[in-house]
């Protein structure tokens, strides 16, 4: 994952700290999780079609959460230190 490196330290050449990545991130994953749950919670009835959309944005909203997680996963990985260095 050399391209989160690299866009991690172009974060931080403008300004961002690894906190603020985080953070950001962080914001996105409850974001789609309060959406997920918005969606997997409705129990109205649309028909078919609309059905078959629901299905797709759950599918969108899931593999977009499991992204999120792994870029934090990866980035608490990355020691400050290293972040710094690269400048």
């Amino acid at each position: 994952m050399d391209w989160v490196e690299i866009l991690l330290k172009k974060s931080c050449d403008r300004t961002l700290t690894k906190g603020e990545v985080l953070h950001s991130l962080f914001h996105m994953i409850e974001v789609n999780e309060n959406t997920l749950n918005y969606i997997q919670t409705d129990k109205r009835d649309f028909g078919p079609e609309l059905e078959e959309l629901k299905q797709t944005e759950i599918r969108d909203l899931n593999f977009h959460l499991k992204y999120y997680r792994s870029l934090v996963n990866f980035i608490n990985l990355i020691p400050e230190n290293k972040i710094i260095e690269n400048k």
